[in-house]
């Protein structure tokens, strides 16, 4: 999951007013922000940043309110226009994912390319605080590639404007000063993963953030080992090993894996209810709309993982 995209207001210079003579007077000038520079405009790296924001990296489903009351927590608020998550997540405070539409006062109409980048892969904020890792900066710092970034800047200046703000986000003090650490400069430039199969898998598992939530228990968590339960407002959910001898992967052919995501494109309007599995944790709608050529590549990535432990695998 996905929060906290922000960035910096662009002012234009006001000329001074001409003073009289013969003796003008100093008058001092005003701070000028560096002028937006727009994200390409081209129709295909806009519908590549589309398909990543919507179907891959979660921004639709973090910034976006969700009616958790329903199986599979649909969208039900205007789309990237904020939400916010507290005590029924489990989060140290409440979290609020900002307006990231166009809307210039309250999203990011105003914001530089440069400031959309630097808060997507390095954490920082608008004011240079730290952003909360909920916000996957960590995952996409050294693996987001520069092109793909890019391209979900150029979809962001594409969503309608939305003037709604969003309330700020009030964490626990101790949990701020814990997460200073947190935010850091790309160390260089990111390149696209290599063509094959199993290398644009392993890219598309890690922006997904697949390997994080699907890790183990442990204190040095184990990639798609699983073990772990994901708080939601109707109790918690397991996370399951994603590994070749787990509960899921074992006996699962490329084509069950392929429909098991696809069958969440059109949920129900089935309410949650405290006790059973409503698929809340999980962002299956998003991914259902993932291309079948991407969830194969995941597929046959997942199956060159390691063996489970009794205990990863949730037996």
């Amino acid at each position: 999951m996905v929060l906290l995209v922000a960035g910096a207001a662009c002012r234009q210079r006001e000329e001074a007013p001409k003073p009289p003579p013969p003796a003008p007077p100093v008058v001092a000038a005003k701070p000028v922000a560096p002028p937006v520079v727009p994200a390409s405009a081209d129709s295909a790296l806009v519908a590549r940043g589309r398909y990543l924001a919507e179907s891959v990296l979660g921004c639709v489903g973090c910034h976006t309110e969700r009616d958790y009351g329903r199986f599979g927590g649909p969208v039900s608020g205007p789309v990237l226009a904020g939400a916010c998550f507290g005590e029924e997540w489990e989060m140290p405070g409440t979290l609020c994912a900002p307006n990231i539409t166009s809307d210039p006062e309250h999203g990011v109409g105003r914001w530089t390319d440069e400031q959309l980048l630097r808060t997507l892969r390095e954490g920082y904020g608008r004011d240079g605080r730290t952003l909360f890792p909920m916000m996957p900066y960590m995952e996409w710092r050294t693996t987001l590639s520069d092109g793909d970034a890019r391209a979900v800047v150029a979809w962001l200046r594409t969503v309608p404007a939305v003037a709604r703000a969003t309330p700020p986000s009030k964490l626990l003090p101790e949990v701020t000063a814990e997460i200073q650490d947190l935010a850091a400069p790309l160390p260089g430039p990111v390149a696209e993963p290599a063509a094959d199969p199993i290398a644009r898998g392993r890219y598309l598992a890690t922006v997904a953030q697949c390997a994080f939530c699907h890790a183990s228990a442990d204190e040095e968590p184990k990639p798609f080992a699983g073990g772990r339960a994901a708080p939601t407002p109707f109790g918690a959910e397991p996370i399951p090993s994603l590994l070749p001898g787990g509960p899921v992967m074992k006996g699962l052919d490329e084509d069950a894996f392929v429909a098991r995501f696809t069958a969440f494109k059109d949920l129900g309007a089935a309410p949650s209810r405290k006790g059973q599995v409503n698929k809340l944790a999980m962002p299956w709608q998003a991914f259902a709309s993932m291309k079948e050529e991407d969830l194969r590549a995941m597929y046959r990535f997942l199956k060159t993982q390691g063996t489970p432990t009794r205990r990863a695998s949730g037996q």
